[in-house]
């Protein structure tokens, strides 16, 4: 007897997913934005924490991973985090495009994998 996959019994719930996915983006630009505030200076690559925590939580609601679960989340990522790091500085240099593609892939892989 052919067995029924995960995702036709409706175990799986994209809209948590992504739920997930923006509270864990939104708790870790605003743990960057806070201790960037406080230092006075931004900590390399402290971005990474925006990118596993949206990934884990995009995870966690989801309760699995999938490949689009996994876009969703880097396109989240890459917008609050975005979004944040021009809030705080008002230009992209060097460090902050790293910053933002290592959390943006961190975040994808993550959620898909």
């Amino acid at each position: 007897m052919p067995q029924a996959s995960a995702k036709s019994s409706g175990e799986f719930n994209l809209g948590l997913g992504i739920l997930g996915a923006l509270l864990g983006a939104g708790t870790g630009a605003a743990l960057l934005f806070v201790i960037a505030v406080a230092l006075g200076f931004r900590i390399p690559f402290i971005g990474l924490i925006t990118g596993l925590l949206a990934g884990y939580g995009a995870r966690w609601l989801y309760k699995g991973t999938d490949h689009a679960l996994g876009v969703i989340t880097a396109v989240i990522t890459f917008v609050f985090l975005g979004g944040t790091l021009y809030l705080l500085f008002g230009i992209f240099a060097i460090g902050s495009i790293i910053s933002l593609l290592v959390s943006v892939s961190v975040a994808y892989r993550i959620a898909s994998t």
